[in-house]
């Protein structure tokens, strides 16, 4: 499922930053709850759908070094951790959020002038996520 997840991610051309953001996001929640699926039934817990999986931060990292999916404790923070709540340091999951739900001005400011690092914190852990993916194919 992964593998098919990760040969139709979104595109996000021709989309503002904080519509690319959230097309990013969103890609990033679906394959992170699958793999926290896929990690609760290798743990033998009881069955959950993906949607339901949870994106506690702990939860994420117990589920990605169960994998062997290797990424910087920093970008996890940068966007899981629900401690950033401050204004410039939201996590992209409070921005999501933010954006999704009310699409707020502040979150919407937040985004575009933060739109680099949460991009690229965001690819870094899909990047990590498939090239382990690819290495298990093999």
């Amino acid at each position: 499922m992964l593998k098919k997840l990760f040969a139709h991610p979104p595109r996000t051309t021709g989309f503002e930053k904080p519509e690319k953001f959230l097309l990013q996001f969103v890609f990033f929640e679906a394959v992170v709850r699958l793999i926290g699926h896929y990690y609760r039934e290798r743990a033998g817990q009881k069955k959950k759908s993906t949607s339901h999986e949870s994106l506690n931060i702990d939860v994420v990292r117990r589920s990605f070094a169960h994998f062997g999916i290797s990424v910087a404790d920093e970008r996890l923070g940068l966007l899981l951790d629900s401690k950033r709540i401050k204004r410039k340091e939201k996590s992209a999951r409070k921005l999501r959020d933010g954006l999704v739900h009310q699409w707020q001005a502040d979150d919407v400011k937040e985004v575009t002038d933060r739109y680099e690092s949460l991009s690229s914190a965001l690819t870094e852990v899909s990047d990590a996520i498939k090239a382990r993916v690819e290495s298990t194919a093999k």
